[in-house]
């Protein structure tokens, strides 16, 4: 890790679920499971990205796209350091927005980047919103270029027919079943060699079509679903000792290290930016 790394959360007032996320000269490797549709533009960062079981480069001006629910590892080419900037939105917020103009349906992106080029109004609309969030601007002004943001998206980048999903050798209804158990509030009881044997494959069939499809074994899937939950908690005036205590964690410091570990920083900092 680069001792010059910053990381800034802005959140404001008014524009309920988005917020932005500015990276400062960070040199490590990010690897994380998404909580929300991230918009993600680089300055100078520059590395491969694994994601969607591709390996991906993200070129200056071009936009990078992730869904919640996928885990993504990004590592700097030669660990030179770099800053980038990521425009988080809700799920539920980007699904109103979207249901509103019409859209119908899951909202999936249809390509894991967006170049500058060919998708103008989304670069356009992205750059528009960060530029808000860091002049501190009105709330109906940030509501409207969060609105524009996805109607960029619904034009450029959002797909408008359902999704295929490439076959695996272990059946998706497998792989999806466990990611639901992962995601419940009964993931700490869960027993991976009876799931297992109740869906008629081994275990390690299980892991390897698991990772496969969402980019981490069932154990960091979890363990990363737990954090995010968490950090959503924090970001709703949770302590850190009560976002630990309803995830799971054995206790407070079980939960920084782990919280740190992702976000290089204490949940209590995290939860008292402003």
């Amino acid at each position: 890790m680069c001792e010059h790394e910053r990381v800034e959360v802005v959140r404001r007032s008014g524009c309920t679920g988005v917020h932005l996320v500015q990276v400062f000269e960070s040199a490590r490797v990010w690897s994380h499971l998404i909580g929300a549709f991230c918009f993600s533009t680089a300055w100078d960062w520059r590395g491969q990205i694994g994601y969607r079981r591709r390996q991906l480069s993200m070129p200056k001006g071009d936009t990078f796209l992730f869904e919640p629910g996928e885990f993504y590892a990004a590592e700097p080419f030669g660990g030179k350091a770099g800053s980038f900037r990521v425009v988080e939105v809700q799920v539920e917020t980007l699904e109103a927005l979207c249901r509103a103009e019409g859209h119908r349906g899951a909202i999936h992106f249809s390509h894991a980047t967006a170049n500058a080029t060919a998708a103008p109004s989304l670069a356009a609309a992205l750059s528009a919103l960060e530029r808000a969030f860091l002049s501190d601007a009105e709330p109906l002004d940030l509501q409207s270029r969060v609105a524009t943001l996805a109607h960029a998206a619904m034009s450029t980048v959002l797909e408008s027919t359902p999704r295929r999903e490439r076959r695996l050798a272990v059946p998706l209804g497998c792989c999806e079943r466990l990611r639901d158990a992962l995601h419940s509030t009964e993931a700490a009881q869960l027993n991976l060699f009876e799931f297992a044997q109740q869906a008629g494959v081994s275990q390690y069939q299980l892991l390897r079509a698991f990772k496969r499809r969402y980019g981490a074994p069932p154990h960091a899937y979890g363990l990363h679903v737990r954090i995010e939950r968490a950090r959503q908690m924090l970001h709703r005036g949770y302590s850190a000792t009560e976002a630990a205590a309803a995830n799971d964690f054995a206790d407070q410091s079980h939960f920084a290290r782990h919280f740190r570990r992702v976000w290089r920083m204490p949940p209590g900092q995290y939860a008292n930016r402003p």
